[in-house]
């Protein structure tokens, strides 16, 4: 088999059409998740101002901010499978967004391990922890999609990046740059390019996984599902 590759032309012009197709989707999610997600914060704001204890007062902000992690997780593993079924060209539900539970602890787990591993390189002269974002910065998506637990999610993940380290920590800058514009476009610049860079970064995934065979290690011998090159929008 041949070196792996990717385009980052056609990935991000893949997730710009996804987008365009399903604007009002993406905007649905985009405020539901910041209604969802920035409720813990705004209890937060308003415990000092009521009267309590202050054990009663720890006891809800401890509550609140746990609740905001699991919150946090929920919303994370919502978004990549929204972003997944779009690159297998099902149209999500608002619903996915909350579809977590099949795979919260594993995603918890897998978190857990890959920030040890990246914080671990991080103390080692920075330059390892870049290396092994990297590196294992796809195990979310194994966990998540093909059901594999945290440590073959890492492994999964080193395999399939193999060969493309650089080209996946371009993709990365690049990515981070694309959202950047849509927050300096007002804010609501983000709704268009943090769905472009979702979808786009799913299908990377995806791609890279079809090139690489040594992924029947952990049994997924099934090839994966890629979209037509030419985008048909989804009904």
């Amino acid at each position: 088999m041949g070196k792996k590759h990717f385009n980052f032309g056609d990935v991000l012009g893949y997730g710009w059409h996804v987008m365009k197709a399903d604007i009002w989707f993406f905007v649905g999610v985009g405020f539901i998740w910041m209604i969802i997600s920035y409720i813990p914060t705004i209890v937060h704001m308003v415990l000092p101002h009521l009267q309590l204890s202050e054990t009663t007062y720890w006891v809800l902000y401890t509550i609140t901010t746990l609740t905001g992690w699991v919150i946090g997780i929920i919303l994370n593993i919502g978004l990549i499978k929204i972003a997944l079924s779009f690159c297998d060209e099902i149209k999500p539900t608002i619903g996915s967004l909350f579809d977590a539970w099949d795979c919260f602890w594993r995603y918890v787990g897998v978190a857990i391990l890959y920030g040890l591993v990246v914080l671990g390189g991080l103390i080692l002269l920075i330059i390892p922890g870049i290396v092994w974002a990297v590196k294992f910065g796809l195990c979310f998506y194994f966990v998540i999609d093909k059901g594999l637990g945290p440590i073959e999610a890492l492994k999964a993940s080193g395999r399939t990046t193999m060969g493309v380290k650089w080209e996946l920590f371009g993709f990365g800058i690049l990515c981070g740059m694309i959202n950047y514009v849509g927050l300096l476009c007002l804010i609501v610049g983000i709704f268009a390019t943090y769905p472009t860079v979702i979808v786009a970064t799913a299908l990377v995934y995806r791609q890279l996984s079809a090139q690489t065979p040594e992924l029947g290690e952990f049994g997924l011998t099934t090839p994966f599902a890629q979209p037509d090159a030419e985008f048909l929008p989804i009904q």
